[in-house]
């Protein structure tokens, strides 16, 4: 499903140009119709020249007859910008917002009157077409315009419809969990280092290794518990190490972390009210 209505990005940074990158590939959205905004002008105009899409000028001019508008900026950016620019926006124009922590009521109460919102926690895999996208409609929100959202991700990677109340859970799981395996992979890579290997083999081997292991969740039809009993032997190697990570409270550890991720974007919501 192509997009062809005119589309606003109110940022191009980590997420937003992966997303514009993303779409722009998978011919989502004609280049010619986009257009970005972004506080770091020079890059900006960057991003623009090397997608041939439209930057800058006048933000209130630009948002003039827009259909789709992305906001793509930092959370505790999202207040101010609403506060000033919110007004301008087209009450007909489907606002799409991946900023973490900031409800669709937090945005719906700074737009027009009927100014439909869709909330997206997608991660950065999507600049591969392998993202992980969950989309919360807003009060005003239409299921045609979330199908239509749940399409725009999709086309980068998977999609799934949750309420806007899962979201910050969602932000800890699939928003942040690529660094958190980004994390993980940099201790492995280390640990085959400090063993011996090369730099380049020990990456290779662990890259490799995660990828696969993602694959076999993913298509295999076992669970992560019964894939994990097939690889590990009584006695055996894979035993050794699980047996330290439970001692030294592996789960217990993720689990909190995330709760911690999960409660920090609950702080971002209340500064955004």
């Amino acid at each position: 499903m192509k997009i062809k209505q005119k589309a606003v990005f109110f940022g191009v940074g980590a997420m937003g140009g992966a997303l514009l990158e993303g779409w722009i590939a998978s011919k989502m959205m004609a280049p010619s119709s986009v257009t970005a905004i972004d506080v770091d002008i020079e890059k900006c105009k960057k991003f623009a020249k090397r997608f041939k899409i439209n930057a800058g000028g006048d933000p209130s001019k630009v948002l003039k007859d827009a259909g789709i508008i992305l906001l793509a900026v930092k959370p505790q950016q999202m207040k101010e910008l609403l506060n000033t620019l919110g007004p301008s926006f087209p009450a007909k124009a489907l606002v799409v917002s991946v900023a973490a922590g900031v409800s669709t009521s937090q945005i719906e109460k700074r737009l027009p009157q009927g100014c439909p919102v869709v909330r997206v926690m997608p991660n950065t895999p999507a600049l591969l077409g392998a993202g992980m996208a969950a989309v919360a409609g807003g009060s005003r929100a239409k299921a045609p315009q979330v199908k239509l959202v749940l399409s725009l991700f999709a086309a980068v990677g998977k999609s799934v419809q949750v309420t806007d109340e899962q979201m910050d859970m969602v932000t800890a799981v699939s928003g942040s969990g690529p660094a958190y395996i980004f994390h993980m992979i940099e201790a492995m890579v280390e640990a085959g280092i400090k063993g011996g290997l090369s730099p380049e083999t020990s990456h290779l081997l662990v890259s490799q290794t995660v990828f696969g292991a993602a694959r076999m969740v993913l298509d295999s039809g076992k669970t992560p518990a019964e894939l994990r009993v097939l690889v590990t032997s009584p006695g055996g190697t894979t035993q050794a190490a699980l047996e330290v990570m439970a001692e030294k409270g592996f789960k217990e550890t993720i689990h909190q972390a995330i709760e911690a991720a999960a409660r920090r974007g609950g702080d971002l919501r209340k500064g955004n009210d």
